[in-house]
């Protein structure tokens, strides 16, 4: 193996030298394709949590595919062949971004000659990850989930672009700017992904294509439950409450918790959270909305978190939830280092973040979960489930909870790697195994279109039937 690097980085100065002699553009390309290539290779020999690769003959795939490394012809290229290597570990959490300093910017694709929009430039620099900054978190105002995969609204903000113009959920998106959605297929071939994966990538673009920067307008085509197609143009906006924020490598992101109380027909009165994302603040929000005013620790007899569309974040802020939940330590799983296990050992919090003594919360406890929640969502209603300490309503989830981080290349690009596995209290793995729900209730169009959320009304209604 050290020979290998040795070998590897004698090819890079070699390589360096030419260039410093007047090499060709083409040489140094395929120096820095060797460089970036190996860089990805190295770093998941070297921190893949099992020694073995998983049963894969990693030093094999390194062979197999170097010569089409250093013969790309382009970034794009070079992420096809490295994104073909990372495949062969069957993993989720594994992939290759076009970074903002890629030394390519000029391989992208050209318009669709036939007018349907696929395959738009903007399109692709939003599934790639690299048409995006802190100000593309702005939107026109409404959520967006997949039904059978088509794309629906799925909630309006009443104070938004979309809510002033009169738009209700249940809508199908048929075009946003020149992107036909329905050209999303045939332009990623996603008939040949599993259908889990096919709607994750669906929703990405989706989301990205909505998204802008602030004040900017986005035109919507769009078609009622009758099928009658409108046009809507929206001016993007940051939503109500939104806090910027950031984490580590991750691009700075718009985080938002919300809370709603809901009183029973029995007069019991519930909290349901929704937040969009597990970072830090997440955990200081919660202890506020469920023991301060208006309610106060005992004022209320239920809960709802909605994880929908939550595609995880830092772990740690899972355990600090769980805190307030459990009433005796136990574990949200294990995360699977190389070497090295590590549990998410959840205490019971008996004190609060103002030095107040506080009893954990008793109540019955819903989560609702679909196929956007990931990572941390999915180790959170996981571990909440084998403990019996909720029931989970809604949809299977991603079945992509491993822990990864992200690391700029030689090229510029990214590389998104898994650093350990995740294993349930139960014992099961969770990637490649969504967590599913105790009651499978899943979004319809039909329902959105009568103005109900069906997960949520049953999440409410069985918190209900507990108090009674």
């Amino acid at each position: 193996m050290r020979l290998a690097a040795a070998v590897a980085v004698c090819a890079v100065f070699l390589a360096a030298a030419a260039a410093g002699q007047g090499a060709s553009p083409a040489s140094e390309r395929a120096a820095l394709n060797l460089e970036s290539f190996d860089f990805a290779w190295r770093k998941i020999a070297d921190t893949f949590w099992e020694e073995e690769m998983g049963g894969v003959d990693w030093r094999a795939v390194r062979d197999e595919l170097r010569p089409r490394a250093r013969d790309a012809a382009d970034a794009r290229e070079l992420r096809n062949v490295i994104q073909g290597m990372l495949a062969r570990l069957g993993q989720s959490h594994f992939g290759v971004l076009s970074g903002a300093g890629s030394a390519d910017r000029g391989d992208e694709p050209a318009e669709s000659a036939s007018g349907d929009g696929a395959c738009t430039p903007a399109l692709m620099r939003t599934v790639s990850g690299g048409g995006g900054s802190s100000a593309s978190d702005a939107g026109p105002g409404f959520e967006v989930r997949f039904v059978d995969h088509v794309a629906v609204v799925s909630r309006v903000e009443a104070d938004s672009a979309a809510g002033r113009n009169g738009l209700l959920a249940g809508a199908e998106i048929v075009r946003i700017g020149d992107q036909s959605l329905a050209a999303l297929s045939r332009c990623f071939e996603l008939e040949s992904l599993d259908p889990r994966v096919a709607d994750m990538v669906r929703a990405r673009a989706v989301d990205g294509l909505l998204s802008g920067a602030p004040g900017d307008p986005v035109q919507v085509e769009l078609a009622d439950g009758a099928g009658e197609r409108f046009v809507l143009e929206l001016e993007r906006a940051h939503r109500p409450g939104a806090v910027e924020i950031g984490f580590g490598n991750l691009p700075p992101m718009q985080y938002l918790f919300e809370t709603e109380q809901v009183e029973t027909s029995t007069g019991g009165r519930v909290l349901v959270v929704r937040f969009n994302v597990w970072m830090v603040p997440v955990v200081k929000a919660f202890e506020t909305a469920l023991y301060e005013a208006p309610a106060g620790a005992s004022g209320f007899d239920g809960l709802v978190i909605d994880l929908r569309g939550n595609p995880g974040g830092i772990a740690g802020t899972a355990v600090g939830v769980g805190g307030y939940l459990l009433d005796e330590q136990v574990d949200l799983g294990r995360m699977l280092h190389r070497g090295s296990d590590l549990k998410l050992l959840v205490n019971p919090r008996r004190v609060s973040r103002s030095d107040e003594r506080i009893e954990g919360f008793k109540g019955p406890v819903a989560v609702i979960i679909d196929g956007g929640s990931a990572s941390t969502s999915e180790i959170f209603a996981a571990g909440l489930q084998d403990h019996g300490r909720a029931r989970l309503f809604g949809e299977p989830s991603a079945a992509a909870a491993l822990p990864a981080v992200i690391e700029r290349m030689p090229n510029g690009d990214l590389l998104m790697h898994a650093i350990a596995d995740f294993v349930r209290p139960s014992g099961e793995r969770v990637e490649g195994r969504p967590v599913v729900p105790d009651s499978l209730v899943p979004l319809t169009r039909e329902g959105l279109l009568a103005g109900r959320d069906e997960p949520r009304e049953a999440a409410l209604a069985w918190v209900a039937s507990e108090l009674e």
